[in-house]
């Protein structure tokens, strides 16, 4: 960074884009991108206004130098965020200013949040919900409409009542004990701004998190289900009578009149729903967040275009696309488990569901030995990194297994399942997205990883998500 600072003060002293106050008074980190900016900004346009060529002000150099910087400046934004919140303090202001203009603000106010409770006026919502369209595994589109407002268009999650909360003797404080973790997420998700929404000129945005934004949930008892609403991407238009889709259902994907397998989507797709994955579990963790149930299934796919984000246009785009289309496919982390925090007491009850399980860290199938850490995502994201590499879903590729734990009652050995995985990924990976993918895989499955969270961040990003997002530019 300083030799960019370096190069960059040699062109702006020549030009005269660095005043005296600003030599006087060197700035503060959260400050210095903005005000760079904003003096090449406007003194470019003074130029212009002059009449001067702008090639005498050494255009392509001045860009390289800003394009440096700026990569540096999220580099150290990411650095920071997995800094210990008293260390941070002392770095960055703690106030609004200081942290949105670092894109910290966000992160900040999730780890605030992470072991909150709901508060007691946070109820279910009023209204009606029409489903749209044909569902997606757990997701559907829907128009919600509340009384006395116009119908608004939703992706709709239903979550079926766990079996304690089906019992019919239930007393109903303990009813309301049982629905408490629902309420919690939902008014967590509500609280939480994923998106980035902010000018370059204003502040650096906040680390990137593809997940919906959540509107509320409803419970539905006569059901035996909650549902949680979400609000859908920026998007181009209206998406009545199009299908969500998971990357479950993508990978599985066939020709209706051949039966057989659609084309693979291209090497740059693969690796960019790769990334999108790993780079919201990177920047969840460095809130101190724990995802606890990351699988193909509860992972929704949308395709941005130059107009937005949309629902529809996967299918085309898959057909069609090639490594130099602007559009490209984007996943989303959607089917969050209910604890949210590493320090939050983790529900250590059996769930012998054959699927699920093949997914989780093997001190978390069946009966977890083990309190959720942010390592058994990682585990879990490498089981959907190795689908995605594959094209292969873990329902086929443990078909045998998942039918045999079906008849007996019985999950499969879950040292055997990691290591059937692994094998998996040796044998298959490297031929179809490289080493760099592979070992990135590996490394998931493995806990490749120092100890200790700020290091475990470091290696998670060093060794997974540049790699994947080296892979983007293939």
């Amino acid at each position: 960074m300083r030799k960019t600072l370096a190069e960059y003060e040699l062109v702006a002293l020549k030009y005269g884009l660095v005043n005296s106050e600003a030599e006087e008074q060197p700035e503060k980190i959260e400050q210095l991108k903005e005000s760079l900016l904003q003096r090449v900004k406007s003194k470019a346009i003074s130029l212009k206004l002059k009449g001067y060529d702008w090639s005498l002000f050494d255009k392509k150099k001045l860009y390289k130098i800003l394009d440096a910087y700026t990569k540096w400046s999220k580099d150290l934004r990411n650095l920071m965020q997995h800094m210990s919140q008293d260390t941070l303090s002392r770095l960055v202001s703690e106030d609004d200013k200081g942290l949105k203009s670092a894109g910290l603000e966000p992160v900040m106010k999730r780890r605030k949040l992470v072991d909150a409770k709901a508060p007691d006026d946070f109820q279910s919502l009023d209204g009606e919900i029409v489903e749209e369209g044909t569902p997606s595994g757990g997701f559907q589109l829907g128009l919600w409409t509340r009384p006395g407002s116009s119908s608004v268009q939703v992706i709709v999650e239903y979550h079926e009542y766990e079996s304690m909360l089906k019992a019919g003797d239930l007393e109903p404080e303990e009813i309301a004990e049982l629905k408490e973790p629902i309420r919690n997420l939902a008014w967590l998700l509500q609280n939480c701004n994923f998106s980035s929404h902010d000018s370059a000129r204003e502040a650096l945005s906040q680390p990137s998190i593809y997940a919906l934004e959540c509107l509320g949930f409803i419970d539905q008892p006569d059901e035996e289900r909650s549902v949680f609403l979400y609000q859908l991407p920026s998007s181009d238009g209206d998406e009545t009578g199009t299908k969500l889709t998971t990357l479950h259902a993508f990978i599985n994907a066939v020709d209706r009149e051949t039966r057989r397998p659609l084309k693979k989507p291209s090497l740059n797709d693969r690796f960019n729903m790769a990334h999108c994955l790993a780079v919201t579990l990177l920047n969840l963790h460095a809130s101190q967040w724990v995802h606890k149930n990351v699988w193909s299934r509860g992972i929704l796919l949308f395709l941005q275009t130059k107009a937005g984000v949309s629902v529809s246009g996967l299918q085309a785009h898959r057909l069609t696309g090639t490594k130099d289309s602007e559009n490209r496919i984007l996943a989303y982390l959607s089917d969050w488990g209910y604890a949210r925090s590493e320090q939050q007491g983790t529900d250590m009850r059996g769930d012998f569901e054959a699927e699920p399980n093949l997914y989780r860290h093997p001190d978390r199938q069946g009966r977890p030995t083990r309190q959720f850490n942010r390592r058994h995502d990682i585990y879990a994201l490498g089981v959907v990194l190795l689908e995605i590499g594959l094209w292969f879903t873990m329902s086929r590729l443990m078909e045998s297994k998942i039918r045999d734990a079906e008849k007996s009652g019985r999950l499969p050995r879950p040292k055997k399942v990691a290591a059937d995985l692994i094998a998996l990924a040796q044998q298959g990976l490297p031929k179809e997205m490289g080493e760099g993918y592979t070992k990135a895989v590996l490394d998931c499955l493995t806990g490749n990883f120092r100890d200790g969270d700020p290091e475990l961040s470091f290696d998670f990003q060093e060794k997974v998500v540049d790699v994947l997002d080296r892979g983007t530019t293939l």
